[in-house]
C-alpha cells in the first residue's frame, strides 16, 4: 500500500477574516514575534542573570567573610583596650625620657646619691631599649634601700634595679652602690636623638 504524498507547493493557509483580518496569518505573525522576543531575551539577558547570579554569591560570601572578619576585629580591639588601660602606667612609663635631675629628687627621701654614671645603652626584645646606670649612694639603713625600691613602681619611668648590691658601712653612714635598668621604647630614643 501506497502512502498518500501532501504537495506542500498546493497547501494553502485557509483564510478566516474577522471585520476584513485575516485572523490565522495575524496569528502566525504573532507567534513567529512572541518565539523571536523569547530567543532575543535568552541569548541577551540569559549570560546577564547567570553572572548575576554569580555576583550574588560571590557578594553574600564576602559579606559573609566581611562579618567574621569584622566580629574578630571588634573582639581584638576591646582586648586591645582593655590591655592598654590596664597598662597604661606601664605604656606611659616607657615613653617617658629618663632625667638624672629628677630622679635625685625622687631618691632624696631614701639616700643621698654621690653619683650616677650612665653605662651603656643596649636593645632589648624587638621594640625596647635599656641604659643601665651605676648608683654611688649613702643611706642610713638598709631598710630605706628597700622602700626607695618599693617606691620606684611608682616613679615615673619603668626602672629595675639589679642585684647584688653593695652596702659598705661608712661610720654612721653605709655606703651603697647599685645598678638600675631604665626601659624605654626604640621610637622614643631615636624621636629625642632627632630632637637634640
Amino acid at each position: 500500500m501506497k502512502m498518500p504524498s501532501i504537495n506542500i507547493k498546493n497547501f494553502k493557509i485557509p483564510k478566516i477574516k474577522v471585520y476584513g483580518i485575516d485572523v490565522i496569518k495575524n496569528f502566525l505573525f504573532f507567534f513567529f514575534y512572541i518565539i523571536l522576543t523569547l530567543f532575543i531575551i535568552a541569548t541577551i539577558l540569559a549570560p546577564s542573570v547567570k553572572l548575576f547570579k554569580k555576583t550574588k554569591n560571590y557578594y553574600f560570601q564576602i559579606k559573609e567573610n566581611f562579618e567574621t572578619t569584622q566580629k574578630e576585629y571588634q573582639q581584638l580591639f576591646s582586648q586591645l583596650q582593655s590591655l592598654k588601660e590596664k597598662n597604661k602606667k606601664i605604656i606611659n612609663n616607657l615613653q617617658n625620657h629618663f632625667n638624672i635631675n629628677d630622679f635625685k629628687l625622687f631618691a632624696k627621701k631614701y639616700m643621698q646619691i654621690i653619683s650616677i654614671q650612665k653605662q651603656k645603652t643596649l636593645p632589648y626584645k624587638e621594640k625596647f631599649i635599656t641604659t643601665s646606670y651605676l648608683i654611688t649612694a649613702k643611706i642610713k639603713s638598709p631598710e630605706d634601700f628597700y622602700k626607695f625600691i618599693d617606691a620606684l613602681k611608682n616613679y615615673k619611668n619603668l626602672i629595675r634595679v639589679y642585684f647584688p648590691f653593695d652596702f659598705v658601712k661608712e661610720k654612721n653612714e653605709i655606703k651603697l652602690t647599685f645598678k638600675i635598668e631604665v626601659y624605654n621604647l626604640k621610637n622614643r630614643l631615636k624621636a629625642e636623638e632627632k630632637a637634640h
